[in-house]
């Protein structure tokens, strides 16, 4: 982990540092935050460093990137990206990994542009319909590339609600 913070130009983290010696389950980071008496952000981190590092792969592309970098915001996604990299055979110089560690600097996760309005003005009622119809709308919207031209997003959520009607 040290050597892959220098190769980023990252400040030192101790959570981080932590994580990449003593975490590799969620039951590690509560057996850590009992132990040390964690802050309950410092236990997040690490939990989250826990939950899915492994299925992460340098040779990742960058949309598959994009998606976990939504979903987890900037810190999180570095902290598991870089911890998954420390458990790989590749060196701290690997190219891939570079390219995914990086990701969070070159691009900036955008807010799901779709409100429960847009869906109401569709027709769909308060409740589980519209919970439904705006999480199917914010997948279409994730795999479709975070589209924010007007039509692709009138084409998501008309989508979303025809699906779930």
């Amino acid at each position: 982990m040290v050597k892959l913070e220098a190769e980023l130009a990252l400040a030192r983290d101790a959570i981080r540092r932590l994580g990449a010696l003593a975490v590799a389950v969620v039951e590690d980071a509560e057996r850590l935050r009992e132990r040390l008496r964690l802050a309950n952000a410092e236990y997040e981190r690490l939990e989250s460093m826990a939950d899915g590092w492994w299925r992460i792969a340098g040779q990742w592309d960058e949309e598959r990137g994009r998606e976990l970098l939504y979903r987890l915001g900037g810190e999180r996604f570095t902290d598991r990206v870089l911890l998954a990299w420390t458990r790989s055979p590749e060196s701290a110089t690997d190219p891939s990994w570079h390219r995914l560690a990086t990701l969070p600097v070159r691009w900036s996760a955008p807010r799901f542009p779709l409100k429960a309005a847009d869906f109401m003005a569709r027709g769909v009622a308060k409740g589980p319909r519209l919970g439904a119809a705006l999480a199917a709308a914010e997948t279409a919207w994730i795999a479709a590339g975070f589209p924010s031209e007007p039509a692709a997003l009138a084409a998501i959520a008309d989508a979303a609600v025809a699906q779930t009607s």
